[in-house]
């Protein structure tokens, strides 16, 4: 009888033991199948890896934003919106100021190709005034997203070395990925928001994802429809009451992710520039009224240019504001967007305010903001995006982001003059914001299709219409101005591809070769420097020597004498001239404390003068 009680207890252990088994078996399962099926689609090449930055094909010791990543943000990947490709090092060089910049549509330039956005205005305007300097500015904004896409890439960044990251971010928190009224969201837990967009990296889930959306397209579901405007795509609740749940929800929103960006990188010491958000107030009335006529952004609206008429601007403001506020289509971001932005600044350690709406209201009729800086809603034209990047440039300069002393200064005059924005980008956007007028939600039928003529006009059309790439508009550009031979407008050209590529020597050395011929042997001396960094040449290496030498730089030239006598020591010319330069920077040395000894400005002269610019 012990015995067979022994053995009924030990049945019963094994009976729990294969219970337990079993239940973990079928708990297992689920997941054994899910990665099962991960591995499969992923063997087959399914859907796509979606890091931040990969590998530039170009470049192969850079980096570049992986062209994929913004499906992490949209439920429907026909809507993904593609970003810039701003090559940046592996290795940060020792010296090079690197900044990232997050936002969205207005932050990438729409409705301008390239260098129309605020950050390439920005650049162009550092490395004139700083030429020893290398500045790494990444854009890695998208169109049609909002601050969860802010704060996802901002948890990303401080592993590459950023200097400072700078924000423009607001105008599309109901509508943008992810957004309230948007068709492309996730409910409102932030906690589920934020897991699925780290689950968005498995392709298994990609599948749900792109299955659901293909289900949206046969039933005919409102964001999944490719015959309407990204716009139209993107907004499920084109009425959206000021004040309401929903008006408060999306404040809320902006406010965590926008604060939880900050709280992250100040916590990584990692300067924040953000800004504060601009948007058309007086020249576009509201989109959408509330259907009680006598409370509505409508009649809001028309009081404040009743007030306006009258030169009651400062009535005018409040009323124009207030009617942007009331616009129940939620295109532009509502006043509580600044107050929260604002707040971020107070808050956390090494987050500044961006003043950008100060910068327009200033050159602004009665401080209204009005189509003389902004093109529809909330895009600025290209006085704006300057303006734009004047006010993140005094931004870095003012909380030493940029320390060094600038060799020359360049005002906003000065940067609008010589910004090298072609006419064919300037016409595309142009061009573009027509098109987008004559639809929704402006609807302005008045609007005249373009008529180009001239090939300025034809390449930028042809850029809109049949999708020609920007690189091939640049090359059909250039070969018209060559056949002019318009250098000034082939220099404009050069730069603008420059900026461009920036780790491609070509580009820096046929810009200085056009600023050689114009004249301008600083700006040669910059763009021919920044090429030799990148591929030095005895060749290149004796040019600059010349041009040092011509602009009175011997400090400068004799680094040029220095890199040839490494390649070829001993010879006697070249160590000639580098005891003759010696001798010309010490007689300028001697001059800054004796600036009226006429016996050494002699020196000097007969110093020059012997030296017969031997590197010619």
């Amino acid at each position: 009888m012990p015995a067979v009680k022994n053995n009924a207890k030990a049945n019963s252990q094994i009976s729990k033991k294969k219970k337990i088994i079993f239940k973990l078996t079928a708990i297992a399962m689920p997941f054994l199948l899910l990665a099962l099926l991960e591995g499969t689609l992923r063997l087959f090449s399914y859907g796509h890896n979606l890091p931040l930055f990969v590998t530039d094909e170009s470049c192969p010791d850079c980096l570049v934003m992986n062209k994929y990543v913004s499906e992490r943000y949209f439920t429907n990947a026909a809507n993904a919106t593609i970003g810039n490709f701003e090559p940046f090092k592996i290795k940060k060089s020792k010296g090079t100021i690197r900044l990232f910049v997050l936002g969205e549509s207005t932050t990438i330039g729409y409705p301008y190709m390239h260098n129309g956005a605020f950050h390439r205005w920005l650049k162009y305007r550092l490395m004139q005034m700083y030429p020893d300097v290398d500045f790494e500015i990444i854009n890695l904004s998208l169109t049609a997203v909002n601050s969860y896409t802010v704060l996802d890439m901002a948890k990303e960044l401080d592993q590459y070395e950023p200097d400072a990251v700078l924000i423009y971010s607001g105008h599309n928190e109901y509508y943008g990925a992810l957004g309230i009224g948007s068709t492309s969201k996730l409910g409102n837990q932030r906690w589920v928001i934020q897991s699925l967009i780290s689950l968005k990296k498995l392709r298994v889930v990609q599948l749900a994802f792109n299955t659901l959306s293909t289900v949206g397209r046969l039933t005919g579901a409102k964001g999944d429809s490719v015959n309407k405007s990204l716009m139209e795509r993107m907004a499920a609740d084109q009425r959206i009451a000021y004040q309401s749940v929903k008006f408060k929800t999306g404040i809320t929103q902006f406010a965590r992710n926008i604060n939880a960006a900050c709280s992250l990188l100040s916590a990584k010491k990692i300067p924040v520039l953000i800004s504060n958000l601009v948007s058309n107030e007086k020249d576009l009335p509201p989109f959408i009224s509330d259907r009680d006529p006598s409370n509505g952004a409508g009649i809001t609206y028309q009081k404040g240019m009743e007030a306006y008429l009258k030169k009651d601007s400062l009535k005018a403001r409040q009323l124009f504001i207030k009617a942007k506020d009331q616009d129940m289509l939620r295109f532009r971001a509502p006043e509580q967007m600044d107050s929260v932005i604002t707040a971020a600044t107070k808050r956390y350690p090494g987050v500044y305010l961006v003043d950008t709406k100060k910068a327009f209201e200033s050159r602004s009729v009665y401080g209204i903001l009005d189509n003389s800086t902004l093109l529809e809603h909330v895009h600025p034209n290209l006085w704006g995006y300057s303006l734009m990047s004047e006010a993140f440039f005094q931004s870095l300069t003012a909380h030493r982001v940029i320390a060094a002393k600038p060799v020359t200064s360049i005002s906003v005059k000065q940067l609008w003059q010589q910004m090298p924005i072609t006419k064919v980008d300037s016409l595309f956007g142009a061009y573009s914001i027509a098109f987008l007028k004559k639809g929704w939600p402006f609807n302005n039928k008045k609007i005249a299709d373009p008529y180009p003529r001239t090939p300025e006009e034809l390449i930028a059309m042809h850029m809109l219409k049949n999708g020609l790439p920007w690189n091939d508009a640049m090359d059909q550009l250039m070969s018209f101005y060559q056949q002019k031979n318009d250098k000034r407008a082939m220099l404009k050209v050069a730069e603008a591809v420059m900026l461009e590529y920036p780790y491609d020597p070509a580009f820096y050395l046929f810009a200085g070769q056009l600023s050689a011929a114009d004249g301008d042997n600083f700006k040669a001396i910059n763009y021919w420097h920044r090429a030799f960094i990148i591929k030095s040449s005895i060749a290149l290496a004796q040019k600059l020597f010349v041009l040092e030498v011509k602009v009175n730089c011997p400090e400068k030239a004799i680094d040029y004498i220095d890199y040839a006598l490494k390649n070829n020591p001993g010879n006697g010319m070249l160590l000639s001239v580098r005891k003759k330069l010696t001798a010309i920077i010490g007689i300028n040395n001697a001059l800054k404390k004796d600036p009226a000894n006429n016996l050494l400005k002699e020196q000097l002269k007969k110093n020059y003068a012997n030296l017969e610019n031997r590197g010619n």
